[in-house]
């Protein structure tokens, strides 16, 4: 597979504007125009960056990063349809996330055997548990869609705390990846544990609050 031209600076520019997206979801009040408005930006950004970084890592044939791409994705497409709720793409998008989540499982497997058979026992310099933990992440997603599944009627906590841990999730990779992978776009001066590390953070916290609160909360919280 050829890399277009231009598309590492694409690709660069709408994490950008996903980071960005995000973050705003996150901070705004739940529910009301601004949180809709900057979730739907963040799932479209997010979409086209997961999509952009899987066709760059095939074209680069970086294994590892064709993965997390995979991941990514599917946190953000599983997150997006429980927010849909009862929707006929959504629930087809439910139906189908075991059997999505069970391939990246595999293929990371895979990746992992590989990487073993290496004379160096590494696989784009990355040693076989790497690509094992991509599959444990893998395997997780396949029992907790599989779980959902057989709500067959999520309960609105239940709906909503997937959603929220989900997007979570998917932007936790491009925070991750931005802040600690690409950090050398960033001026000399920011590129300090003090300055890349909080971001992560928040992500983690900002999730794990939201998602906590709302599994354990029976009170409706606007999506």
């Amino acid at each position: 597979m050829t890399e277009p031209e231009l598309l590492g600076d694409i690709h660069f520019w709408i994490g950008c504007g996903a980071l960005v997206s995000g973050f705003t979801a996150f901070a705004a009040e739940k529910g009301k125009k601004l949180h809709r408005g900057a979730g739907t930006v963040f799932v479209i950004s997010m979409g086209l960056l997961s999509i952009s970084g899987l066709w760059l890592s095939l074209a680069r044939e970086i294994l590892f990063t064709v993965f997390l791409s995979a991941i990514s994705f599917h946190a953000l497409i599983t997150g997006w349809a429980a927010a849909r709720g009862t929707g006929r793409v959504a629930l087809w998008l439910i139906r189908a996330a075991p059997l999505f989540s069970a391939m990246i499982m595999v293929g990371a497997i895979t990746g992992g055997l590989q990487a073993s058979a290496m004379p160096m026992r590494t696989l784009n310099g990355l040693p076989p548990e790497a690509f094992y933990l991509l599959a444990g992440i893998g395997g997780l997603l396949c029992v907790l869609d599989v779980l959902y599944v057989r709500m067959r009627a999520p309960l609105p906590h239940n709906r909503l705390s997937r959603h929220l841990w989900r997007m979570g999730f998917s932007l936790f990779l491009a925070t991750a990846i931005f802040f600690f992978g690409n950090s050398h776009v960033l001026p000399e001066i920011l590129r300090t544990p003090w300055v890349l590390t909080p971001p992560v953070l928040a992500v983690v916290l900002w999730t794990l609050v939201y998602a906590i609160r709302t599994r354990f909360s029976r009170n409706r919280v606007q999506s």
